[in-house]
């Protein structure tokens, strides 16, 4: 019990904090499997979380104080507008939702209530993963369309944890297809006309990698024993693909027996070019494969299971082979020639069981499911069985070269695979100190060059300008400012298109048929975020401007929100009620439907200031009944910000409101008069200003250049205040400046664009046109190593085989690849299971997001010898290969690595006379 007032009522400020601090404990309690935890709206939530810390502080603003308080738990914003029983696709933890657990979610339901009619959602605690289990809440189920083998066209959907094993879903099966329970049946998974077996009955939805939306078909035994699908296909024809190629339902080899692959029964297909199938959401796994694959090097190695000599099962740091295993056999499928198509089920279920943020099938980052797939090998192939444990150390004066030929040979000490020595290479880190001399310098592996984005320093802003005067038109703008401006800079700019000074605009953030924010002109653009809905009201330089909510009561007697609430401009001591009546009608009146209310309104607005209309009104009793019904419309209420808490209801007076700035108001609407008078197209009634036409958005006609994203990532840089770095002179903690160098590059590069940007309450992404090259990329220029610039230019150049390519925006984007075939030396296109001709002049567009180049001295080695390891797969600039620059003799090198060591593969004799073809 808290402490009482003189009143003997609980002290307020007391239970908000004891309930704040309690829900804020369990929020971050550790999850258990088969608990239920509950979504609750996080703008809701961010609002209860400012309402219970703010409440003491503005307990002398009686006003403010209480239009804090967040009212009854609303989550209709996230609940899909066309079927309001489920959540919408792609919402996002901490942006969109806030989970809290049971005990959490019955707190808050008892203080504040829920919205009426409005169901709760909860969702279960599960266990994914078979080799590594993981606890995760399962914020979306898997759906699933069943059916049964007899009739196709009856289909039930119906949500089941991707835990739930095919015995289950079986027996849920016959339940909900009226099937009897002992009814001899077996279940499939209906895909591109064919099926699937789903016979392991404690298989789990998640092991057969059954995918959103898929069809699952259930079987009833005849009563001669036969099955209907077994006669169906015996007697049924192969069926064609295109009119050519006949397709046949096959396994891939080895671990890929359950896979899915179509095999080309009469022309066989470049080795390559095959298709990946999309398993729901999985086009950034399939586009990163894609880009893989097509390194001819890396294919090779595992196409002609060289890889097998290094598969290291005890590395505690590995899958125990399995990703290498995996990867194999899909690159033995792709490059069999046999396939034009694959559905990589098993490769998708071994990465999720390694790394969990893979499981289920949300769309994710196609840069880190590489960089997790590229670890994964090297551990799964590392040749150093127990690494040693190396000290970093400092240059401490010691010159760059020997700096880094030790980083280097430390990092073989602990990391020696062919995964190294295609695509690691070395950065040159210095940290200067600000305060005293000391100047860091330490050498780094790496394995992805990612790129910052040269940034613009504008941002356009699209907001909607509704004017005072009911008669004129609520206009979408489109205005440019500064990144780093203010509220007021928005509306200075939008002044300019609407003939309006920017002192006269109050601009809003409206969501979900509430005002999340009211700006004030002070307030900083970044708090604007892309999906923001910005509306700027005209607001009369002597009048304040109230918020007011619409609302409708419903037959239990709630009330609900509607349409877009208004902005209304009033004197704070001089307005009475029907003053603020008519403030309301004026603002809600170009939201009306029905004409005879339109025309009433507009003649009782105009009484206010038109002589002719007050005389033939003076001359009207039925004009005057008229009027006085339409006091009878909708009460004024004082509200919390959200607009469900009432706090007050205004009455019919002749004396002055009390109303003070920090007032939220509602129009509760009778349920007749919101039936009656109100469009139910309000966004429609929004034009569109050409500013705002997507055809006139502004873009850089040139966008950049690959080198000005090396240039800034090169440049020096000073630490933030949260990234500092420990100086050992100074002794204490530094904002030092640091900067990065290429000291050597890898064989093959992979450069990553840093296009997404992702913070805790927003999420970008950064669409700049990067021009890069597709030959001759030569990046000597950034490479500190002063033997870089001796080296031949194929030793240093670059030619682009493959480009992972991202559409949209977050979340509901596509990823697709370009891939250049090292068999037929053409560009093609890859989208999930389709594969096109492309042009080398195509791959060259805004959506690169990962780029993979060759050095030219190792594609020269992989076009005349397809079928050998290239000879020398060191990255170019390492520490060992520059101490033999100046020789003159070229380089040759011998490829027998099983009986040499790294150190004895140099040579002067031909490649090609000495090879070892074993």
């Amino acid at each position: 019990m808290g402490e009482l007032t003189e009143n003997g009522v609980e002290n307020k400020e007391d239970k908000l904090t004891r309930e704040k601090r309690k829900i804020s404990k369990l929020a971050e309690k550790s999850l258990i499997k088969g608990d239920l935890w509950f979504l609750v709206d996080s703008r809701w939530y961010q609002q209860w979380e400012r309402y219970t810390t703010n409440h003491l502080c503005l307990l002398d603003s009686q006003d403010k104080s209480e239009s804090l308080h967040p009212g009854p738990i609303d989550n209709s914003s996230l609940f899909d507008a066309k079927a309001s029983h489920e959540i919408r696709e792609h919402l996002v933890e901490d942006a969109d939702y806030k989970l809290l657990p049971e005990q959490a979610w019955k707190i808050l339901k008892e203080s504040y209530g829920v919205i009426e009619d409005q169901t709760a959602i909860e969702r279960k605690v599960v266990e994914k993963g078979e080799y590594i289990k993981k606890k995760v809440i399962e914020i979306y189920p898997l759906k699933l369309k069943l059916c049964n083998y007899k009739n196709k066209e009856a289909l039930v959907v119906k949500k089941y944890s991707v835990t739930t094993t095919i015995d289950e879903l079986e027996k849920d099966m016959k339940h909900s297809l009226n099937i009897p329970k002992h009814q001899d049946t077996r279940v499939w998974n209906a895909y591109l006309d064919d099926y699937e077996d789903l016979s392991d009955g404690a298989k789990t939805l998640e092991e057969y990698s059954l995918q959103k939306d898929q069809m699952v078909v259930i079987e009833e035994i005849n009563s001669d024993g036969t099955w209907p699908y077994d006669a169906e296909r015996t007697s049924s024809p192969s069926t064609s693909c295109n009119g050519s190629a006949t397709l046949n339902k096959t396994s891939g080899s080895g671990s890929y027996a359950s896979s899915s692959s179509y095999r080309l029964r009469n022309n066989r297909q470049t080795p390559g070019l095959c298709g990946l199938s999309n398993l729901g959401n999985t086009c950034f796994m399939n586009s990163a494969l894609q880009c893989l694959s097509n390194v001819p090097v890396l294919t090779s190695f595992f196409k002609n299971d060289d890889y097998k000599r290094d598969l290291n099962l005890t590395n505690p740091l590995g899958t125990k082979g399995r990703i290498a295993t995996e990867y194999a056999e899909l690159i033995k499928t792709l490059w069999s020639g046999d396939h034009s198509s694959f559905i990589p089920r098993d490769f998708k279920l071994a990465v999720g069981q390694f790394q969990s943020r893979f499981l289920g099938y949300q769309q994710q980052d196609g840069q880190e499911l590489l960089a997790f797939l590229i670890d994964g090998l090297h551990e799964d192939l590392n040749r150093i069985s127990k690494k040693p444990y190396v000290e970093a150390k400092d240059a401490d004066g010691r010159p760059d070269n020997v700096v880094a030929s030790e980083a280097w040979q430390n990092h073989l000490k602990r990391n020696k695979s062919h995964i190294v020595e295609t695509l690691h290479g070395l950065f040159r880190s210095t940290v200067d100190c600000p305060e005293c001399p000391r100047v860091s310098v330490t050498f780094d592996p790496f394995c992805f060059l990612s790129l910052p984005l040269p940034v613009k320093r504008e941002r356009s802003v699209e907001c909607t300008f509704v004017p005072v005067d009911y008669d004129e038109d609520v206009v979408k703008y489109k205005v440019t400012v500064s990144k780093s401006g203010l509220i007021k800079d928005v509306c200075e700019a939008l002044s300019e298109l609407v003939s309006i000074r920017q002192e006269n605009m109050t601009a809003t953030d409206i969501y979900n048929s509430r005002f999340h924010k009211i700006f004030g002109e002070s307030d900083q653009i970044r708090n604007i975020y892309e999906k923001d809905f910005i509306y700027v009201f005209e607001s009369p330089a002597d009048a304040t401007m109230l918020p007011v909510y619409m609302r409708y009561s419903s037959p239990g007697g709630s009330w609900y929100l509607f349409g877009q609430p208004i902005m209304v401009p009033v004197s704070l001591h001089t307005t009475t009620h029907r003053d603020l009546y008519k403030a309301i009608l004026r603002a809600a009146f170009r939201y009306f439907s029905n004409e005879d209310l339109k025309r009433d309104v507009e003649r009782m607005l105009r009484s206010d200031y038109d002589d002719d209309v007050m005389d033939e009104k003076e001359n009207s009793q039925e004009q005057e009944e008229k009027e006085e019904n339409l006091y009878k419309l909708f009460q004024i209420k004082a509200v919390n910000s959200f607009g469900t808490q009432e706090q007050k209801v205004f009455e019919d007076t002749t004396e002055p409101l009390k109303l003070s700035a920090n007032l939220y108001l509602s129009a509760d609407w009778t349920k007749e008069a919101y039936d009656g008078h109100f469009t139910s197209q309000w966004l429609g009634m929004v034009k569109t200003h050409e500013s705002a036409r997507p055809g006139n958005v502004k873009k850089s006609p040139s966008g950049v250049h690959l080198r000005n994203c090396m240039e800034l990532f090169t440049s020096k840089e000073q630490l933030g205040e949260d990234n500092t770095w420990y100086c050992s002179s100074c002794k204490k903690h530094q904002q030092a400046f640091k900067k990065f160098d290429l000291w050597m590059l890898p064989p093959i590069l992979v450069i990553h664009f840093k296009r997404f940007s992702n913070t805790r309450w927003s999420r970008d992404k950064l669409d700049t046109f990067v021009d890069f090259p597709t030959r001759d990329l030569d990046l000597t220029d950034f490479v500190v190593n002063p033997a870089a610039k001796k080296l031949e230019k194929k030793r240093r150049c670059y030619n682009l085989i493959a480009v992972s390519n991202h559409y949209g925006g977050l979340g509901g984007g596509h990823y697709t690849a370009f891939a250049k075939n090292s068999v037929d030396k053409k560009w093609h296109y890859f989208d999930d299971s389709s594969v096109s001709d492309s042009a080398e002049e195509r791959v060259v567009t805004k959506a690169a997001y990962m780029l993979v180049y060759q050095r030219q001295d190792v594609e020269s080695w992989s076009n005349e010898h397809p079928d050998r390891p290239f000879t020398f797969m060191e990255p170019m600039f390492s520490p060992r290969a520059m101490g033999m620059i100046d020789d003159v003799t070229p380089f040759n090198f011998n490829t027998n690595q099983n009986s040499q060591s790294n150190e004895d593969v140099l040579n002067n004799n031909d490649a090609d006379d000495d090879m070892d073809t074993t």
